[in-house]
C-alpha cells in the first residue's frame, strides 16, 4: 500500500499542527509497512524526512506557479499512490489537480479538514476589523453590515464546501461538532462522504512527575485565531494572587513584538518569553496551561499539554472544544473573559488536590487521542476501501 500526504507548508514536524500531524501520521503508516511520501508546494525550508520520502515544488509562490502544479503531476505518476490525503483541501489549484488527474482512476483522495468551520461566522466582527480599512470597518460596524458580509461569507463558503465534497472520495472532519458546522452551510450535501477522525499524540507520560509552578503556553503568537493579546490580560488579573507562580510563554509570531512592549510598559513581573522552542521540556514542568485562541479545529497543543499532566485552561469559543475536554480535566470560561479565566486559574492554583486530581483526569483523557488510538481508525479506514 502507498499512501502520499500533499501539503502547501514545508515538511518540518515543528513547523505547526498540520506538518505534526502529517509526520505523526507518516510515521505510524511507515511502521506499519506502508510506503508513504510527501509532496509540499513550498519549495523551500523542508527538514530531513525520517520516514518515507519528500517531494517537493522546485519554484516560489506555491500552489500558485503552474510549474509547481505539473511537479505534483510528476509525482503522482512516479509514485503511484493508492491513498491521497490531501491536508489543504481549500486549495483550489491542488484540489483540482489532485480530482482530474489521468491517474484519479487508482487512488482514493482524502481532503482533510484542519480548522473550525466556523472561524469566520462565530468571530465576524473581529475578523472584519483585522481585515478591512479602518474607515470601511467604521462604516460596517453595525448589525446591517457585519449581517451582509456573514451572508457573503456564507454562501462563499457553501460553494466552496460543495466542491470539496465534489472533489474528494472522503472528507475528513477533526470532531462530531465539526459535522454539525458542515450542515449549517450545505445541509446533508454528499453525507456518505463525511467523517471524523481526530488529531494525535505521540503518547502519554505514565508517571506524574513533580510540577514547577508554571502557567504555561505553547503556539503561534498572533490575534487574529490564537488570541495572543488576551495573554497577559489575564497574567495582570493572576500575579498579584500568585506570588511563587511564573508565566512562560513558548512560540513566535507577529505578536511577539507586541507582547515585549506590553511586558515593559506594564512592568508585569516574572513572565519568560521563549521564543520558539520545542514544547515537551516545557509541558513537562507545567501544571497549568492556557490557551486563549478564537477559533481551533483540534488543537495539537491543548492534548499534548494533557498528555504531560498539564490543566488545561480555553476559552469556550469553538464547538470541537467541549468535545476534546470535559470538566474533569480541563477549565472553560466565556469566550474571550480574561477575568473569568483568571478567577478560575487563582482558584485550582491554590488548591493542591483538586489541581492533582485534574491532572490525573488529564492524562487519563489524553489516552483517547494517542497515535495508535488515532493511526488505528485510518487503518480500519483503508481497510475497508483497498
Amino acid at each position: 500500500m502507498k499512501i502520499l500526504f500533499v501539503m502547501t507548508p514545508a515538511f518540518n514536524p515543528n513547523g505547526g499542527g498540520v506538518q505534526r500531524t502529517t509526520y505523526k501520521l507518516g510515521r505510524y503508516f511507515s511502521e506499519h509497512e506502508i510506503e508513504v511520501a510527501y509532496f509540499s508546494t513550498s519549495n523551500t525550508g523542508h527538514v530531513k524526512v525520517e520516514f518515507g520520502n519528500l517531494y517537493h515544488a522546485k519554484e516560489s509562490d506555491g500552489a500558485k506557479n503552474s510549474e509547481n502544479i505539473i511537479e505534483l503531476k510528476e509525482t503522482l505518476k512516479n509514485f503511484q499512490p493508492d491513498f491521497v490525503i490531501n491536508q489543504m483541501p481549500y486549495v483550489k489549484a491542488l484540489r483540482e489537480e489532485l480530482f482530474l488527474n489521468e491517474f484519479k482512476k487508482d487512488y482514493l483522495l482524502f481532503g482533510c479538514l484542519r480548522n473550525s468551520l466556523f472561524n469566520f461566522k462565530s468571530n465576524a466582527r473581529d475578523r472584519m476589523q483585522q481585515m478591512m480599512p479602518n474607515p470601511v470597518f467604521k462604516i460596517m460596524d453595525n448589525p446591517l453590515g457585519i449581517g451582509l458580509v456573514k451572508q457573503r461569507h456564507y454562501f462563499k463558503h457553501r460553494k466552496d464546501l460543495k466542491a470539496i465534497l465534489d472533489q474528494h472520495d472522503k472528507f475528513i472532519l477533526l470532531t462530531p461538532p465539526n459535522r454539525e458546522e458542515l450542515s449549517f452551510f450545505v445541509d446533508d450535501y454528499k453525507n456518505e462522504k463525511v467523517m471524523s477522525i481526530p488529531n494525535s499524540i505521540p503518547s502519554v507520560m505514565e508517571i506524574p512527575v513533580s510540577k514547577d509552578k508554571i502557567i504555561l503556553h505553547v503556539g503561534r503568537l498572533n490575534v487574529q485565531q490564537k488570541r495572543s493579546d488576551l495573554l497577559l490580560k489575564v497574567w495582570e488579573k493572576v500575579y498579584e494572587y500568585l506570588p511563587e507562580w511564573k508565566f512562560v510563554i513558548v512560540g513566535e509570531g507577529p505578536y511577539m513584538n507586541n507582547l515585549k512592549e506590553e511586558i515593559k510598559n506594564k512592568n508585569l513581573p516574572r513572565v519568560k518569553l521563549e521564543g520558539f522552542q520545542k514544547p515537551e521540556s516545557y509541558y513537562k514542568r507545567a501544571p497549568i496551561f492556557m490557551m486563549p485562541s478564537a477559533y481551533e479545529g483540534f488543537p495539537n497543543t491543548l492534548i499534548e499539554a494533557q498528555s504531560f499532566g498539564c490543566v488545561p485552561f480555553a476559552f469556550d469559543s469553538y464547538s470541537a472544544l467541549s468535545w476534546i475536554v470535559n470538566k474533569e480535566d480541563a477549565i472553560l470560561s466565556p469566550a474571550f473573559e480574561p477575568q473569568d479565566m483568571a478567577n478560575k486559574i487563582i482558584e485550582l492554583a491554590q488548591n493542591e488536590n483538586k489541581l492533582e486530581l485534574m491532572r490525573q483526569a488529564a492524562l487519563k483523557n489524553a489516552k483517547k487521542f494517542t497515535i495508535n488510538e488515532v493511526g488505528n481508525i485510518w487503518m480500519k479506514l483503508f481497510e475497508k476501501l483497498s
